[in-house]
């Protein structure tokens, strides 16, 4: 059974779609329709789904990747939208957090959305603690372990009344089952790639890893990081990558250098089978 996978909202897209520091992708499997993010905004979302001919009123259930603006903007006009809409998401994703870097203030990223506002809009919010199957072929990672990466260091959470550096256990990716091997979807990859890569395979149960698709957090990464994302990528069978939204320009021609035709840069507006 193929997967059809559309970005409905990227940092790059052709006109007349918006672009914005988001990330929203749909996601076709078996008559289901996931949202994987809800982008940074509502009038990105509802404006290119719009656009690009996608009903957001049939949506199965959306993903919530981890708690920050960009993927979880247009959350609320989803729920509004979908009546009854099952919303799966770590409960740590509704927590507050701020991006901590050297000589700014604080600024916050949270996601914008109380649990109580979904709820009053018809959503269902399903805690998403452990792997989870949401259909045949189609599963949740849950969280992310293995050794946290320093890039976490530049965010921090508020979490039992104490501001602490986010780990992200938040974080969850998507695995779906394509015609090749299971699919990987990701938000941002701040757990980093090789942890990531790392669970999807235990998660596969010997099953390859055909392609990533997502943000892999890789904007501004210096040498040793690039040459890491492209080692754990070897190391793990060497699965088609699809770059978006935080993974950076730099990085993208990076990966294309060293893992040629394996690398298929994508943008808002871009739809594809796997």
């Amino acid at each position: 059974m193929s997967l059809a996978l559309r970005i409905l909202v990227d940092n790059e897209a052709p006109e007349p779609l918006r672009q914005e520091h988001g990330l929203s992708v749909l996601v076709s499997r078996g008559g289901r329709d996931v949202l994987f993010d809800t982008a940074a905004s509502p009038e990105a979302l509802l404006g290119n789904a719009d656009a690009m001919d996608v009903d957001l009123t049939k949506l199965d259930a959306a993903i919530v990747s981890h708690g920050h603006y960009d993927h979880t903007g247009a959350l609320a006009a989803v729920a509004d939208a979908a009546k009854g809409l099952r919303v799966y998401a770590h409960p740590s994703a509704f927590l507050r957090r701020w991006a901590d870097k050297p000589g700014r203030p604080l600024k916050d990223i949270s996601c914008p959305h109380p649990i109580e506002k979904l709820v009053s809009l018809g959503a269902t919010v399903h805690n998403v603690e452990a792997p989870e199957v949401l259909a045949e072929g189609m599963l949740l990672s849950g969280p992310i372990g293995g050794p946290s990466q320093h890039a976490c260091e530049r965010f921090v959470i508020r979490k039992g009344g104490q501001i602490l550096v986010d780990r992200f256990e938040d974080e969850t990716v998507m695995l779906v089952r394509g015609r090749d091997g299971w699919v990987v979807i990701t938000g941002c990859c701040h757990r980093g790639l090789r942890n990531t890569l790392r669970l999807a395979k235990f998660l596969a149960r010997g099953e390859p890893l055909a392609a990533i698709v997502g943000g892999l957090h890789l904007r501004n990464a210096d040498e040793a990081a690039l040459a890491e994302a492209a080692s754990a990528l070897a190391d793990f069978g060497r699965p088609a990558v699809y770059p978006c939204h935080c993974t950076g320009a730099e990085a993208t021609a990076f990966l294309v250098d060293k893992l040629g035709k394996k690398v298929h840069p994508v943008r808002a507006g871009m739809q594809f089978t796997l």
